[in-house]
């Protein structure tokens, strides 16, 4: 059978499954602090009767005014933004896999860090770790899901980095519930570095993308690595010969392709031999995958499909939903109480996960330009309401939108934003552009995480009206500007939008 035509073959959905654990943990660290803010802070007689003292050789709680609080709590941004924007270079030059190890040994640094933390300091030193494992891991998972993944399968298998951030989240938001007093919430913070040690032990199962082997010039390790994913009964010679074409040109591609036309393993061992960097891929080109920089992305071809993508994620923290994320007890608790607002907490991680899931199941079957629009309204007309509900003091109307709220975000702002990149962009744009694009989200999460509990302190629920407004204008963004990208190739979109193959750059 065509490999083209394939769906979800049961190696690839394993390699799929493995890594997005590093989405899991990314979700964990974006929930721990929420739960058990008030034992960590000691507000509200949450430390215990004795508050700021020490039990068991460390500190029960710490002090955080509200401005730190939100530093350190959204410090792990910062981390992130740097993270993210080495991404695309340390992915480029080492691979996924590797990349991905180097991002779980990070995480478990972090995340030892915020589990013995003495101090403030060391609490936002952990966090900023714990921050450049996310921006690393928010650069490779992506990009590894979208190159491993079939035509049919793309949707699914990118909405799933968003699903296992979601599960993250709820994770960390149960855990909390249990152990939301000192000392113990410091277990919930050393938990972080669970699923990337389990991922950590299973990287040597996983194949390297077959992309980047082939962007490298590792042409029979490329091969032998999309065979495994496909299944051995799968004929990839076409999707192979597609691929060639697109990363090193069309006469790379036409001497692989002589294998189709039944030469046998000699023409295609020809074929290899017959590619070279120097002639595949001209100096006047877009470069090789390791000098193809963000400057360079910026004047090449790619750059009007990069700006669609690093805009839409722009737009999916402008919604403001990690300040929901970050801060739901909280500002839930000056509705109902900071015991009620815990569960309620866990109820909206519960609704983000099943909206998660259905919009897996609706991603390949409605589009991703119809989801996203969708999404943006009902965020927007979610955030209304939710403002609405707050300064006429119906609580149930609080709720309600903010349940609204996160199951409109998750069906399509969620998880599409980190799916598009790799749907309309080439291996060799691919690694810039997504630096570029995590580095905008993480660098607008820390903003958000930062001013939320001031905002919230001086406007109350109604700063989501601002929210509202700035989702608003990334609706007419999408309408505009963004491309269906539902079950088409990489090749499709790119001549869609006049984007030549990398030996047709002049």
């Amino acid at each position: 059978m065509d490999s083209r035509e394939l769906g979800f073959p049961g190696y690839m959905i394993y390699c799929g499954l493995i890594g997005s654990l590093t989405s899991l943990s990314i979700g964990y660290v974006i929930g721990a602090p929420n739960v058990p803010e008030k034992s960590i802070r000691g507000i509200d007689g949450d430390c215990g009767p004795n508050p700021y003292t020490k039990e068991g050789g460390f500190p029960n709680c710490f002090e955080f005014a509200d401005l730190l609080w939100g530093f350190a709590v959204g410090s792990f941004c910062l981390g992130a933004l740097v993270g993210g924007l080495s991404g695309g270079i340390v992915q480029n030059i080492y691979g996924r896999r590797k990349t991905m190890l180097i991002s779980n040994i990070f995480f478990i640094l972090g995340a030892l860090l915020l589990g013995l933390t003495y101090h403030q300091a060391q609490f936002i030193v952990g966090r900023i770790i714990i921050g450049f494992a996310c921006g690393l891991g928010g650069v490779v998972a992506p990009s590894y899901l979208g190159e491993i993944s079939t035509i049919k399968g793309r949707g699914a298998m990118g909405t799933m980095y968003q699903l296992l951030i979601v599960c993250g989240i709820l994770l960390s938001n149960l855990i909390g519930l249990g152990l939301s007093h000192p000392p113990k919430w410091r277990i919930i913070l050393a938990i972080n570095g669970l699923p990337a040690l389990i991922q950590l032990f299973l990287l040597p199962s996983l194949v390297e993308s077959p992309r980047w082997l082939v962007s490298n010039n590792f042409i029979q390790e490329g091969r032998d690595a999309l065979q495994k994913l496909r299944g051995s009964s799968a004929n990839i010679e076409h999707e192979f010969s597609d691929m060639v074409q697109l990363l090193l040109g069309h006469s790379s591609a036409a001497s692989t392709s002589s294998n189709i036309s039944g030469k046998g393993d000699s023409a295609y061992e020809e074929s290899k031999q017959k590619i070279d960097p120097e002639i595949a891929i001209p100096a006047s080109s877009a470069g090789t995958p390791h000098n193809y920089s963000i400057s360079h992305l910026f004047t090449s071809e790619c750059k009007g499909l990069a700006v669609i993508g690093i805009l839409i994620h722009f737009f999916q923290q402008a919604t403001g939903i990690n300040g929901l994320i970050y801060y739901s007890t909280t500002f839930l608790g000056n509705v109902f109480g900071s015991g009620n607002s815990k569960y309620i907490t866990v109820g909206v991680s519960c609704c983000n996960l099943l909206a998660t899931l259905a919009s897996v199941f609706l991603v390949d079957r409605t589009g991703r330009r119809t989801l996203l629009l969708l999404s943006a309204a009902g965020v927007a007309a979610s955030s209304i309401l939710l403002v609405i509900g707050a300064y006429t003091d119906v609580g149930v109307l609080v709720v309600v939108s903010v349940f609204l709220y996160t199951a409109f975000f998750a069906i399509g702002m969620g998880p599409i934003p980190w799916l598009l990149l790799s749907e309309m962009l080439p291996t060799y744009a691919l690694s810039p552009a997504s630096a570029v694009a995590t580095a905008v989200n993480w660098g607008t999460n820390f903003v958000i995480g930062l001013v939320f509990p001031s905002l919230n302190k001086g406007l109350g629920n109604g700063t989501f009206i601002l929210f509202a407004g700035i989702t608003l204008v990334g609706f007419f963004y999408i309408w505009y500007f963004v491309p269906e990208t539902k079950a088409r190739s990489i090749e499709d979109i790119m001549a869609e939008k006049g984007v030549a193959p990398r030996s047709d750059y002049k």
